[in-house]
């Protein structure tokens, strides 16, 4: 094959649309923790893909770790006024 039409075809390539809808698992059901953690992005939950709800679902110390490293001291207030405010749903749920 001449290597202008290797060029050529790696240009096209290029140009192709692609997929937004891409998934590692397309076909792994979404579970319950991974709907709540889809509903904590509001308005735009219908645009976290699933792989990245189920790598947070599967990492939570992770997502922690990093909330606490963007946040800084702040992080301690937030996550004590959300645990007191939503303590007593949990309760109940539970």
């Amino acid at each position: 094959m001449k290597i202008s039409k290797v060029v050529r075809k790696v240009l096209l390539e290029m140009d192709e649309p692609r997929d937004d809808s891409f998934s590692v698992e397309p076909n792994v059901k979404m579970i319950p923790r991974e709907k709540q953690i889809q509903n904590m992005f509001g308005k735009y939950e219908d645009q976290i893909p699933n792989d990245i709800l189920r790598y947070m679902r599967k990492n939570p110390q992770l997502m922690m770790d990093r909330m606490a490293k963007i946040y800084g001291e702040n992080f301690i207030d937030y996550a004590e006024k959300a645990y007191s405010k939503n303590m007593k749903s949990w309760k109940e749920e539970y």
